[in-house]
């Protein structure tokens, strides 16, 4: 769960709180800049103060979530593009908390992935299983739970967790081991067009696997055909634009 200073995005990434409210006036705020008393005794005298309908409330509370949301949007695509990490560390990766100071603002802590070595080693062997011998995530994930590979944390306890088969996907799915961020794959819980993905350059830090090994571990690539190439498939996990550039 979120602390009391974070807030989740629509792509349900925690954020600073502050970058949801910055720049922005509180309910309280803006209520009060229509007339309106946010709490009124039942034996206060009537001076004849409007109170806003329900409806007018409505809409205050509306445009207030629309504004907080398209601000954590924007700071969101920000931290992406500049390559800073939001969400959780990937496994495979140690954050690196780095001091930045953003113009006229003040200094803020924002989050670089480092390499943690055994466990990328595990990333790794996870996509050979699965693009070059075509392992099923099961049985990858028989494989890892029998040769004691490191599971990844449990969130809530900081232990070692249990190998299943979600975390095996997780792992295969996420573009961030090509050496990018990445942002907005999912939106309250269900998957997102990947045109409206937003992506970092390449290089914000040290990828885990090459662009090629990420797109063969992709079932929908294996029924590709010899006349589609290595573009066809990269396709599918890169932006249009950046497929050669990987």
């Amino acid at each position: 769960m979120p602390s009391n200073n974070t807030a989740q995005d629509e792509s349900g990434d925690r954020i600073p709180r502050w970058a949801a409210t910055a720049g922005h006036q509180t309910l309280g705020q803006r209520l009060t800049a229509m007339g309106a008393r946010l709490f009124r005794s039942a034996t206060d005298p009537d001076k004849g103060e409007a109170t806003p309908s329900w409806h007018v409330r409505q809409h205050v509370l509306r445009d207030y979530h629309a504004a907080n949301l398209a601000a954590a949007r924007t700071v969101s695509e920000e931290l992406v593009r500049a390559g800073f990490n939001t969400g959780d560390v990937p496994y495979g990766y140690r954050a690196r908390r780095v001091r930045v100071t953003p113009a006229g603002r003040r200094p803020r802590w924002r989050t670089r992935l480092l390499i943690e070595p055994v466990e990328a080693s595990t990333v790794r062997i996870i996509f050979v299983w699965r693009g070059e011998d075509r392992l099923s995530t099961t049985e990858i994930r028989r494989r890892l739970a029998a040769s004691r590979y490191p599971a990844p944390l449990d969130p809530e306890t900081g232990e070692p967790g249990m190998w299943t088969v979600a975390m095996v996907r997780a792992i295969l799915c996420n573009p961030k081991y090509l050496g990018r961020q990445v942002w907005g794959r999912t939106h309250l819980g269900k998957p997102t067009p990947q045109a409206d993905w937003v992506w970092s350059e390449i290089g914000v830090h040290p990828p885990l696997v090459t662009a090629e090994e990420f797109a063969s571990a992709d079932r929908r690539s294996w029924q590709a055909t010899a006349s589609a190439g290595t573009l066809g498939a990269l396709s599918i996990v890169l932006p249009p634009d950046r497929g050669r550039a990987a």
